[in-house]
């Protein structure tokens, strides 16, 4: 893999990072999900103001964003110690406004649904362990897919957490992210079903349908007394 350039930065690259992310993730199943009252023009038109309200409350909490190679690929990473569902910082960051677009049954997909399972992963995969790096997203522009960038950016975020001997908490929503996080030694704790009997596992409305995988994943450093799951 050819050698991959880096900018870390906070406030001054939330708006490319908003930008990308919205991108990236248009047609990713969780995200629609959460916006699944709004029509697919509303939801695209809608996503860099949902990542930039989202990404803003991650720094709030100290979170780094990374860029690869000239903004081919980017991840946001909140530090060990910080926590982005922090209510005051949700409401400094404008989440309130994100909380009327969603409506009360997006609210509860959110806060019921997403956020109150991957907790629940966290406590049996993190085992206790209060200081973790968390991916909060990390994405790659389509036409850069399959250079090994969002590795790269993953190679280095592990070499970080290592240094400060820390796990790396993550929850995937594609089999294909999934299985590159398999072979960067992370170990799936559990498989999260949301939507189900709702939708289909791309989003779309299906009575009775399977529902969205979530694959909550954690890293541990190897010399970490609890790296052996």
């Amino acid at each position: 893999m050819a050698k991959v350039s880096f900018t870390h930065g906070r406030d001054k690259l939330l708006d490319p990072v908003a930008r990308l992310n919205g991108r990236v993730f248009d047609t990713d199943p969780v995200v629609t999900y959460m916006l699944l009252e709004m029509s697919r023009e509303e939801r695209l038109a809608y996503l860099p103001i949902y990542w930039t309200t989202l990404v803003k409350s991650a720094l709030l909490n100290d979170a780094i964003i990374t860029e690869a190679d000239g903004w081919k690929a980017a991840s946001v990473i909140i530090p060990p110690g910080r926590c982005v569902d922090n209510v005051w910082t949700l409401i400094y960051a404008g989440f309130l406004c994100v909380l009327w677009r969603l409506g009360f049954k997006g609210f509860k997909r959110l806060w019921s649904e997403f956020s109150g399972m991957t907790d629940n992963a966290k406590e049996k995969g993190l085992r206790g362990q209060e200081r973790y790096y968390y991916i909060f997203s990390i994405g790659t522009e389509p036409e850069h897919r399959g250079k090994g960038l969002a590795k790269a950016i993953m190679l280095e975020h592990q070499h970080t957490a290592r240094c400060e001997n820390v796990p790396i908490w993550l929850e995937a929503t594609s089999p294909g992210s999934r299985n590159l996080y398999l072979s960067l030694g992370f170990k799936e704790i559990e498989e999260i079903i949301v939507g189900k009997g709702k939708v289909a596992a791309d989003a779309t409305r299906q009575p009775g349908g399977p529902g969205i995988p979530i694959y909550a994943m954690v890293w541990w450093p190897e010399q970490s007394p609890s790296a052996q799951l």
